[in-house]
Formats: C-alpha cells, structure tokens, sequence
C-alpha cells in the first residue's frame, strides 16, 4: 500500500517527470536543426542534470513565498538581512542551464533556432499551403481591388 508522499519527494517526483519531458523536448529540437548525434549525450544529461536542480530549488523557493532576503543573526547578535539562499541557487543554477544550453547551441545566438520549434514548423507548413492556394481566394481587398479595376 503506498503511503501519502512527503512534500520533499514530491518535489523530487516532479522534477524527474520533468527532466524527462526536458530531455525529449531538447532532442527534438536538435533533431529539427539537424544537429543530433549521440556524442552530444554526455552534455544532454549535464543540462538535464541542471534542469533538475534548478527546478527542485525553485520549487522550494516558491513555496517559501520567492522572498529575496532572509534576517540572519551574526555573532554579535545584530540582525541583518542577506539575499535568501535559495533565491541564490536559483540564480546560480539558472545560469548554468544557460550555458549549457549555449554548449548545445539551443540559445538566441544561433540564428536558427527561431525555425526549430515544432509547433512553429507546424505553423510554416499551414503558411506555405495558404501561398500555394490560388492569389484570388487570398484576401477581400484583392478581390475589391480586382473589381474597382484598381492594380493587381
């Protein structure tokens, strides 16, 4: 019988179900730039691996409320606030995602990764159907034009 899940491992659970929805979405875009191949694995899991902290240290920020400073007391017993420790990691890990995404070569700097979503090569496909369609089924103001005797 499984018992009811602490906080912590559900936590855990979502990151791994997320890592995984990670891996497939990053193969598929390296797949559509054809820029797959099996040497890139190694660096696949060190992003994937990132992916995982960073997502189980937001989620522990979060439900802290994202507070950015916390009051720590020194050893003189003066309180001071500092920047939240997880609000450090997230930044930190956050930035080693961004580099390793970079490695991959899935940042803006490469121009065509605007073309490698799937759901924008979807997009190209009902766009490039819509042009091969005859010119005078393609807007009213044609058609209005056509019939004023206007150009076009």
């Amino acid at each position: 019988m499984a018992g009811r899940k602490s906080k912590k491992q559900k936590i855990l659970d979502d990151a791994l179900v997320q890592k995984d929805f990670e891996r497939e979405r990053v193969i598929e875009i390296l797949k559509n730039l054809n820029r797959y191949t099996p040497v890139l694995h190694p660096l696949i899991e060190l992003y994937l691996d990132a992916c995982e902290v960073y997502y189980i240290k937001y989620s522990e920020w979060k439900d802290t409320g994202f507070r950015s400073t916390k009051q720590h007391t020194n050893k003189n017993g003066s309180r001071n606030e500092m920047k939240h420790p997880l609000a450090q990691q997230v930044e930190v890990w956050s930035e080693k995602k961004a580099k390793l995404l970079n490695a991959l070569g899935l940042d803006m700097k490469h121009g065509e990764l605007a073309t490698a979503d799937p759901l924008n090569a979807e997009h190209k496909r009902d766009q490039e159907k819509k042009n091969d369609e005859p010119e005078e089924q393609s807007g009213r103001l044609i058609q209005f034009k056509k019939m004023a005797g206007g150009s076009k």
